[in-house]
């Protein structure tokens, strides 16, 4: 009775010089073949019995894409139309169509039947015969645990749903497989009609994901308010979108010169003609938020152990040395006797009647009296009147060509040869003694005091710019985005990976213990110079501690800068996790060079315009790391930098940079390498020259290969000299028959044990954003500990103490000097 009465209401409406539809009354499951013209259209009524999603099937032969045939199915709430053939977005055409409509059955519950009308019609005059077909979908809902397979090709796309249990709504892991690399898009979204389930309108609603043979999205129950959400998986027609990195328009300037988009479609159109995928879906349970708590307890268990540990071992070993530091020995003549014999020997160089003269009698002095400190006011009152000899540089050459043997030739490059603590840099033989005359400590403080405003002033823009783009990912559900581990997704209100973000705790916890006991050994050592301020000027190396602050302040902000790029990584966000390696790495070297060489270290000031410079470099690098003019640029800039700094390290510093800088450069290499038949300095000669090769190797090799990872490249660059020097500088301590504390050594070797077991994990991806976002998604890997971290949040525990233990390494690792007279402690 109610299906006669149905299709009399189908046919009210069309009025004079209309056809009166042909409705036809229709089977599930049944194909039915017929024809339509321009103006006579067919209508299939069908009777939905069952409480099951209807997949509607269509195919045409022979029809112009121009005049297609047009399908639309009408059901209680919605309609779903399609064409025949479907032309998607100009790839290919396809004549058969398939397409799951919008489930409606939850929308009315109290109704018995439900129909559901079928209309096809055309556009064109000639007769065109289609086939039509509909069929219950079964498997439609997803179960946890199990894996439901399907078949999608751009014209037949599938979606399932699933339902959270009463007793579990917890989130859950939506994992789709595949064995092909066919290029797709999976998309959750609320179960709300419509469903987006075509290549132009998926990305429309809910998270999407691209994807080659992985793809998995963690879905929350607050995603809908329906309690169950649905799965779609859409078939591209070509791999374009799963080949490259994305929409970003960033990608233009990487790209450029190479072929364009439209070229690149092209060509992927005419080699992927109607690819189909086969994929596997499968929902499982994921961790909940009540058990994010057990492991972070227990990481935050363990930092608290080290902090427990080391603290009590660094406390004790303090007052270890600081009992030896307190010996007994009386310095009240020495100031008088050093001023008396300094002051005869600099009026004898005064007196001398030329100024080769003075230079070489000046040498005598510092030779024959290397272990006394010049008091700086002697120097004042004896210093020449007449003119410098660094007045004239051309004696100054002359001179040196005259003395090639002399220590102080390389003096030629002196600012002022009248400073007399300039002069004794120059010695073959230096002590400590020699190179801490006008060492204060102001110098030093200002490392930490001026990194305090640099590290504000950079974290607060990058902490705003990640959280508008987690923001940005979280509103329009777009996980291409960011190079998220999804397999061992954490997530944490809008933050997608709450693990990532919580692994960099330990950079935090173990950067302000290294404050702590820096602070507490600098308030024991400067309790004891208060007490016998000749202590500290006399023995032991010159305790600064401003750069340590620095190092230690530089590990807090690693952590929460690579925290914050850990919000969305990308490959154009990894400068923030980089940056404060760079710090940590110069500031290092500077740290180790700064024991021996307290006179000659850069003020703050120029140690953090390099390293800015540094990161300009970094940024310039990401975006024109395709580039060969860049490189080259860039070898240019490393070459000059590496010849820079070797030849201030060769002559302690006396070096001026200003305009005759390369000539006085190509004078060390001159005289150095090729008139001289030994170097004056051997040991740093010899050093100097593996550094040179090392760093020109590796400039020489960026230009020729251009690693496509330029942060990666610069950072490599910076532990590799770093780890040259500290090398050096222990082989050096051991030629001189020093050798450290068990501490330093025990902390040296947990050094190098947590750096090879971080750098296993680090090797280990399960990410890469040089690679398209779908093609990323392969590396995805389950979480490895406490179902919590995966490889890379395990890297940052063990590197964060890596980082640590050797930070204390460097702390102590001259402690055992302290009670050493300044002027018997070698300079190397």
């Amino acid at each position: 009775m109610m299906l006669p009465l149905l299709l009399l209401l189908l046919s009210v409406g069309y009025g004079a010089g209309k056809e009166v539809p042909s409705i036809i009354s229709a089977n599930m499951s049944q194909t039915i073949t017929a024809n339509v013209t321009a103006t006579f259209q067919k209508t299939f009524l069908f009777l939905l019995e069952q409480d099951k999603p209807v997949r509607v099937i269509a195919q045409a032969s022979n029809v112009s894409p121009l005049k297609p045939l047009i399908v639309s199915a009408r059901q209680i709430l919605g309609v779903t139309s399609f064409t025949i053939p479907l032309n998607d977005q100009g790839y290919q055409v396809y004549d058969q169509v398939a397409r799951t409509l919008c489930p409606q059955w939850d929308y009315s519950p109290t109704v018995n039947k439900r129909f559901m009308a079928i209309d096809v019609s055309s556009s064109d005059s000639t007769k065109r015969e289609f086939q039509i077909r509909a069929d219950y979908v079964d498997n439609f809902d997803l179960v946890e645990g199990r894996v439901i397979s399907a078949h999608v090709t751009p014209s037949k796309p599938m979606y399932f749903r699933y339902k959270f249990d009463d007793d579990n709504k917890g989130p859950m892991l939506v994992k789709v497989n595949s064995a092909d690399d066919t290029c797709a898009t999976i998309s959750v979204q609320a179960s709300y009609c419509p469903i987006h389930d075509m290549v132009y309108d998926i990305e429309y609603d809910g998270m999407f994901q691209s994807m080659t043979t992985l793809a998995a999205i963690t879905v929350t129950p607050s995603f809908s308010s329906k309690n169950d959400f649905i799965v779609v998986v859409v078939v591209h027609p070509t791999n374009y979108q799963c080949e490259h990195l994305g929409h970003e328009f960033l990608d233009v300037i990487k790209n450029a010169g190479n072929a364009t988009e439209k070229e690149e479609k092209e060509r992927l159109r005419k080699s992927q003609y109607n690819q189909g995928k086969d994929v596997m879906i499968t929902v499982e349970k994921s961790m909940s938020y009540r058990e994010y708590i057990f492991p972070t307890l227990i990481t935050i268990g363990l930092l608290l152990i080290i902090y427990l540990l080391a603290y009590v071992g660094t406390i004790l070993e303090t007052e270890k040395f600081i009992r030896g530091f307190n010996i007994d020995f009386d310095y009240s003549t020495m100031d008088e006797e050093v001023e008396t014999g300094v002051s005869s020997s600099i009026v004898r160089c005064e007196s001398t009647n030329s100024e080769a003269s003075f230079y070489n009698e000046c040498n005598t002095l510092l030779r024959s009296s290397p272990d006394e400190e010049v008091p700086e006011r002697v120097i004042e009152q004896h210093k020449p009147r007449t003119n410098s000899l660094s007045n004239d540089y051309g004696a100054i050459r002359k001179h040196r060509r005259q003395n090639t043997h002399d220590s102080i030739g390389s003096a030629d490059y002196c600012d002022d040869i009248n400073d007399v603590a300039e002069i004794r840099r120059t010695k073959v033989e230096l002590t400590v003694a020699d190179l801490s005359y006008h060492s204060n400590n102001y110098k030093y403080r200002l490392y930490q005091w001026n990194l305090i405003p640099i590290a504000i002033f950079y974290a607060l823009p990058v902490i705003q710019l990640v959280a508008g783009i987690q923001l940005l990912v979280h509103y329009t559900g777009n996980q291409n985005i960011c190079y998220y581990n999804y397999l061992c997704s954490r997530p944490l209100g809008v933050l997608q990976q709450f693990n990532n973000i919580f692994s960099n705790i330990g950079y935090v916890l173990l950067g302000i213990l290294f404050l702590l006991i820096v602070k507490h050994r600098d308030s024991r050592y400067q309790a004891v110079i208060a007490e016998k301020p000749i202590l500290g000027k006399r023995h032991g190396l010159p305790q600064h501690n401003g750069i340590y602050y620095s190092v230690g302040f530089s590990l807090v902000m690693e952590g929460i800068l690579s925290a914050s790029y850990h919000v969305c990584p990308t490959g154009y966000n990894f400068q923030f996790d980089s940056t404060f390696m760079y710090l940590m790495a110069g500031l290092l070297m500077l740290k180790i060079y700064q024991l021996r060489h307290p006179d000659v270290n850069p003020h703050a000031y120029t140690a953090y315009i390099f390293l800015s410079l540094t990161v300009l470099i970094e940024v310039v690098g990401v975006y024109t790391v395709q580039s060969r003019y860049f490189w080259i640029l860039f070898a240019m800039f490393y070459v000059v930098a590496t010849l820079y700094f070797t030849s201030h390290m060769y002559y302690m510093g006396v070096i001026s940079v200003d305009c005759g800088i390369f000539t006085r450069i190509s004078l060390f290499f001159r005289n150095e390498l090729f008139n001289s038949p030994r170097p004056l300095y051997m040991d740093r000669f010899v050093f100097l020259v593996l550094v040179l090769t090392l760093n020109f190797s590796a400039a020489i090799l960026g230009v020729i290969f251009m690693p496509s990872d330029f942060p990666s490249f610069l950072l490599a660059v910076f532990l590799i000299n770093l780890l040259a020097y500290f090398a050096y500088y222990v082989l050096m301590k051991f030629i001189h028959g020093e050798f450290p504390y068990p501490i330093t050594i025990f902390c040296g070797l947990l050094t190098m044990v947590t750096w090879i077991c971080a750098l296993y994990f680090y090797f280990s991806t399960v990410t890469n954003w040089q690679l398209p976002a779908a093609k990323s998604r392969q590396k995805n890997r389950y979480c490895l500990i406490l179902d919590f971290y995966d490889n890379h949040d395990i890297w940052h525990i063990i590197s964060s103490m890596a980082l640590f233990f050797g930070f204390v390494t460097v702390l102590t690792l001259d402690d055992h000097l302290l009670n050493r007279p300044r002027n018997e402690i070698k300079v190397f």
